[in-house]
């Protein structure tokens, strides 16, 4: 999904792409496997026991994994608990089946915007895989959060599924769901005085995810997983919110180590503005003005889905956002802000953005620039006032049309070049920080859009992904193999090893990354005319 491109500071390009599993009616998402090793479907061998700090639960195991699906980390947030931070979860006694993935948050489907039948508020639920051979010492866990603009997807999207990562490196893989859209991202002024200890509202998602990282540290030992070695790693809205996980206080000590994939640490609003958008669904749903919060809490969340505009997945098309707030209190400033102050928690980070970003929403959104005066009419609407000098920085010339060069243009101002910036500051306070470029162009079902937003997740996780169904050839497997054991050694605090290819530090003297592609090599000074340029004309 797009963000709206009349301001600057939201041209962030990074809402994900379409869910395939959001475009149907059926996502109580039980059954269906990911990737090689299956893991999602319903249990056929004996359960398998673990106590948590909230009653017992039966899992199955999957050929070498031990697997867990839709376990509750946080009571449902319905009824007076909607708009809230997330309470506890009810205790049982009774041993409870954990082997279907549960339903994913309230959301629209991105093909016709329609409510997504079966997605329910009783959704704040994650999913545990973990090696089944007993282990002398706990083993690190690596904690995935999914994207989607932060109005989509699941973690119990089968494109996520945790089986394969688990295997091939030997850690413990969550995935989670987190309220999305209004329900997680609504902020308002008396919600932020209901509890005057909690100043806060519009972040219910982050809260939801901050919960589930409490939940990791609480009950992970039990799964074979040690709390104190814990990754957080996340693509598009998901790597924005690894970001604001780094600059939360109250997120602080939950995790260990953090990846970043394609996730613009500013896809974030000012609460005026987030205030303005609840004003406005308030009137939408016909609220009265003198008690808005029990009306929008008493409707139904197809009503509060369905009354804005649909949130845009393409370039240069409207439509409502709903991105986590800076409220002062979860989000203290802006995070890129918070960054170049120093004030990100102090762990190892892993970043990095594909060569090709943007052609997805173009493809999206049917944009198509054919001549001078369409790229800059779009990009006018992008950084008002600054058309030519985008024009002149991304010569036709170049690039071969205009389209490839606005593809490049919104790729790097979107994410290439903010990913740079999120790198230098981390460097610069002392956090050791790796950069990567992706330049493996598979082919979609959009057919030949290159290194596209959320191409890397299928190597990442070594499952077929929604865009990218067919598993995985020899030579991506190598491509898998290497990613994950990057991303699975940064716990230890440096991702090289195992005869890995070397992969430098990031310094912005020598400003180093690492290339994945179907042969890995290393660079220098990845794009840097053209963020040179970014930084001073539309910093974002």
């Amino acid at each position: 999904m797009m963000p709206r491109m009349s301001s600057v500071k939201h041209v962030g390009l990074a809402c994900s792409l379409i869910l395939v599993s959001a475009c149907g009616d059926d996502t109580s998402q039980t059954g269906g496997g990911g990737g090689d090793g299956g893991g999602g479907g319903e249990g056929g061998s004996a359960p398998v026991a673990i106590e948590t700090d909230s009653g017992p639960v039966e899992g199955f195991v999957s050929g070498a994994t031990r697997v867990f699906l839709g376990l509750p980390y946080a009571a449902p947030p319905i009824g007076d608990l909607r708009f809230r931070p997330p309470a506890p979860v009810q205790p049982w006694t009774e041993p409870l089946e954990v082997i279907s993935r549960g339903p994913m948050c309230p959301q629209l489907s991105p093909l016709n915007g329609g409510f997504v039948g079966g997605s329910d508020e009783d959704c704040l639920t994650l999913n545990v895989w973990s090696p089944a051979e007993p282990s002398e010492t706990a083993r690190p866990v690596m904690v995935w959060i999914h994207g989607g603009g932060f109005v989509l997807g699941s973690g119990g999207d089968a494109a996520y599924d945790g089986q394969a990562l688990s295997e091939a490196t030997g850690h413990v893989v969550v995935t989670l769901n987190y309220r999305l859209g209004p329900l997680g991202f609504l902020a308002h002024p008396d919600l932020k005085a209901e509890d005057p200890a909690h100043p806060s509202s519009g972040n219910y998602g982050l809260e939801d995810q901050r919960a589930a990282l409490e939940w990791v540290q609480a009950n992970i030992a039990g799964f074979g997983g040690d709390p104190g070695s814990v990754t957080i790693f996340g693509e598009s809205a998901g790597g924005a919110s690894v970001c604001h996980h780094l600059v939360s206080p109250g997120s602080a000590g939950l995790f260990h180590a953090a990846v970043l994939q394609s996730g613009p640490c500013d896809l974030v609003v000012e609460e005026a503005e987030a205030f303005a958008s609840a004003d406005a669904l308030a009137v939408a749903v016909a609220c009265d003005a003198d008690d808005p919060l029990a009306c929008l809490r008493d409707a139904s969340p197809a009503e509060l889905l369905t009354a804005l505009p649909a949130p845009s997945f393409g370039v240069g098309t409207a439509g409502t956002s709903w991105y986590p707030v800076i409220d002062g209190e979860v989000l203290p400033s802006r995070p890129s802000d918070m960054l170049e102050a120093g004030d990100a928690v102090s762990v190892p980070v892993i970043l990095g953005s594909n060569a090709d970003e943007a052609t997805m929403f173009f493809q999206l959104g049917g944009s198509t620039v054919e001549d001078e005066a369409g790229f800059l009419a779009l990009a006018e609407q992008a950084a008002p006032g600054e058309g030519d000098a985008i024009l002149a920085q991304y010569p036709v010339a170049d690039y071969g049309s205009y389209q490839t060069a606005a593809v490049a243009a919104f790729s790097d101002a979107g994410f290439i070049c903010p990913t740079r910036r999120a790198a230098r500051a981390l460097s610069s306070a002392g956090n050791p920080t790796y950069l990567y470029h992706f330049t493996y162009g598979p082919i979609s079902l959009f057919g030949d859009l290159g290194a596209f937003h959320s191409a890397e997740i299928k190597f990442v996780l070594m499952t077929p992904g929604q865009l990218l169904p067919q598993p995985l050839t020899d030579e991506e497997l190598t491509l898998g193999r290497a990613m994950s054991g990057y991303w699975s050694r940064l716990a230890s605090g440096d991702p090289n090893g195992d005869g890995s290819l070397a992969w430098l530090a990031y310094a912005e003297a020598t400003d180093p990354h690492i290339v994945f592609d179907l042969t890995l090599s290393t660079g220098d000074h990845l794009r840097e005319a053209q963020c040179d340029f970014w930084d001073v004309t539309a910093p974002f």
